[in-house]
């Protein structure tokens, strides 16, 4: 309580006490005096009330300070931060006098943004890009800064937003250079914390590089039209979210090279016309792709394994879910523009691949591995094909694409293939009807394959069948090994000791 409302409370007792004390004294009536106490008495309430009303005034304007902290250095930042965002950030427009050329064909916005881009370094400050068209002629270099604070010592936790994706767009003219390097020095020296938000890049040959570049964040972005990929990451613990990849002809993300690509999540992005929607080639572990879309990507929608680049661990894509997923007209010839070798199918397992899991995820219509450029013929083609994979779990999708054995990995060329300990189960194979549909949900390459990897522990529950009629000896091929059938002829129940369609035995 304040000096002033405790002289005001002090004075109304003791007036309050003195009028007691005086009725008692003279011996009078009370009812005497009490036109006068009330008078008194309306006075001192009139007072104590003002007095409240100025109190709550006082605490609602200490509370308004503290808030906002005005004339304080803690609530000038807090301002800056809150209430006038664009005041801390360095604008990309402020250096206009950097740019060169312009106003002409030959306009570079790359000098104007390495300024930009060595200021905000410098005074730790996000990098606004203002809606606006940005033509560059050179790669755009984001170079990590040595910093004492971090365990590494190299630090990029630069910021960098615009407007929205289709309003801060920055567009490489030079088909030979990249939108933006944004990457460390050597894999040793890698980069840390980027974020890159709401932008849009365009052309160029690679879009973003971030090549060595470890939690690294992409959030709603619009990458289109590079010359090879998209984004080409490597790195750990990196997020790409909510964002568009779309006309990449040799893939959307490519995460293969020296460094590793671990723990990193790929969330609620769109993949559409590109050589290969995500490529892994080798040396990743614990990957995550969920809620994405893929269309008409054309070898593949996903790509895992394939390369041994120098002394990788022999499974060199592990621990890999893809989940929750959408895949469209994927795995289909466009040689005009997207280069395609080898077999196409939407999601393809190859030499390295080990614990993959593939859950939840709908496959809608697949094309024609031979459709010719202009056809619009949709037949079977395979939905995931496998040509290694050691330990896996494909479950609860609906498919309308075959799942298809390989007969030899594509790349190194010529490997033989390996599947063991894979399950394959409760999936949803849509009805055959013209143009589409799955007529025999597993296939093989080659005769013998489906026998070899149940001979390998694995487990094919394609379509549930409990019963046959007659033995199911020579006619019926196990799904797995213990697998059991009843012959409703006979009323026998067969199990299969083997991967064949011979190795069934009487039960009873």
């Amino acid at each position: 309580m304040s000096s002033v409302n405790r002289e005001v409370l002090r004075a109304y007792l003791q007036v309050s006490r003195g009028s007691s004390a005086g009725n008692i004294a003279d011996g009078q009536h009370k009812t005497e005096l009490q036109p006068q106490i009330c008078e008194g008495e309306k006075k001192v309430m009139k007072g104590v009330r003002m007095a409240i009303a100025l109190g709550l005034v006082a605490v609602l304007i200490g509370l308004f300070v503290v808030l906002t902290g005005q004339g304080t250095g803690q609530g000038d930042e807090r301002e800056l931060t809150f209430m006038k965002p664009t005041e801390d950030v360095i604008n990309v427009t402020d250096y206009i006098a950097d740019v060169e050329n312009v106003g002409t064909d030959e306009e570079d916005w790359q000098p104007a943004f390495q300024k930009a881009i060595e200021v905000a370094q410098q005074e730790l400050r996000p990098l606004y890009v203002p809606a606006g068209e940005y033509k560059t002629r050179q790669p755009i270099m984001i170079v990590p800064v040595k910093r004492e604070l971090t365990r590494s010592g190299w630090h990029c936790g630069l910021r960098v937003f615009g407007d929205g994706h289709n309003l801060s767009v920055i567009s490489q003219q030079v088909e030979t250079e990249n939108v933006i390097d944004w990457t460390g020095l050597t894999y040793r020296e890698s980069a840390y914390g980027g974020h890159l938000s709401h932008i849009g890049l365009r052309g160029g040959k690679t879009a973003l590089n971030i090549k060595w570049h470890n939690n690294f964040t992409l959030e709603s972005c619009y990458i289109h039209g590079p010359m090879e990929y998209g984004i080409h990451a490597e790195g750990w613990s990196s997020r790409f979210l909510n964002s568009g990849i779309r006309w990449c002809r040799k893939a959307g993300i490519y995460a293969g090279g020296v460094g590793t690509f671990n723990n990193c999540i790929i969330r609620d992005c769109y993949f559409s016309r590109d050589g290969i929607g995500f490529h892994m080639p080798n040396r990743g572990f614990g990957n995550r792709i969920e809620g994405c879309a893929f269309e008409l990507c054309a070898k593949a929608a996903i790509y895992l394994g394939g390369t041994m680049e120098l002394g990788a661990h022999p499974f060199s894509v592990e621990s890999f879910t893809i989940n929750n997923c959408y895949f469209e007209q994927n795995g289909y010839s466009n040689v005009s523009f997207l280069p395609v070798e080898g077999p196409v199918s939407t999601i393809h397992l190859d030499h390295g691949c080990a614990q993959i899991t593939i859950h939840d995820c709908n496959f809608f219509l697949p094309w024609a591995a031979d459709r010719k450029p202009g056809e619009d013929k949709i037949a079977e083609c395979p939905a995931i094909s496998i040509a290694y994979c050691r330990t896996g779990h494909i479950y609860d999708n609906v498919l309308n694409g075959a799942i298809e054995l390989r007969g030899a990995c594509e790349t190194p060329e010529g490997t033989a293939p390996l599947v063991s300990a894979l399950v394959v189960e409760n999936n949803r194979f849509r009805m055959p009807e013209p143009g589409m549909g799955v007529t025999d949900p597993l296939v093989e390459e080659e005769p013998g394959l489906i026998e070899q990897a149940i001979s390998q522990h694995c487990v094919f529950r394609m379509v549930p069948r409990i019963t046959c009629q007659g033995s199911p000896a020579g006619q019926v091929r196990p799904q797995c090994l213990g697998d059991e059938i009843l012959d409703t002829e006979s009323n026998t129940w067969y199990k299969a000791v083997g991967p064949k369609n011979t190795n069934w035995v009487p039960l009873n």
